[in-house]
């Protein structure tokens, strides 16, 4: 998963005109949370990332770097949310979360699921493919394995 960007955050909230001081109330944080993770100090926790990236007006995924190998899981799990909680966000059973997150099955409307993600639609379709490329390499690393050992799969 990618790290939180406190530079990013820092510049995003320059280039808004929101001092560090209107942010903290905005986002319910002390302003020492704030100016620790804007220069790096600390990774913060999923909920004091999110209020940020609301009163930024901002997709979560902004907020972080390394977003090259982020899986809709490490998405998730950025928003603190179980797979029960995003299923009641996008209307859809947990299984289907499970299934989406695997990279096993896809989804009709991405822009919903993009949404529910805090994500933009083309960090929704990278963090899908980086989720189905881990699982397709699970899957020939177990295969691999088995013929060394001379087992069916």
């Amino acid at each position: 998963m990618g790290e939180f960007g406190g530079a990013r955050a820092r510049a995003l909230r320059l280039e808004a005109g929101i001092g560090a001081e209107d942010l903290t109330v905005a986002a319910g944080v002390s302003a020492d949370t704030v100016r620790s993770a804007e220069k790096g100090f600390h990774q913060p926790h999923p909920r004091v990332v999110r209020a940020p990236a609301r009163a930024l007006g901002v997709p979560l995924g902004e907020l972080f770097t390394n977003d090259q190998n982020l899986t809709l899981r490490d998405a998730r799990a950025r928003l603190g949310l179980p797979q029960e909680e995003m299923a009641a966000r996008i209307c859809v059973l947990r299984q289907k979360v499970f299934q989406v997150e695997r990279g096993v099955s896809g989804v009709r409307v991405l822009v919903s699921w993009a949404d529910a993600y805090e994500l933009t639609p083309a960090q929704w379709r990278r963090a899908y493919a980086a989720a189905r490329n881990l699982v397709r390499q699970k899957v020939a690393d177990r295969t691999r394995r088995r013929a060394a050992r001379g087992t069916k799969p």
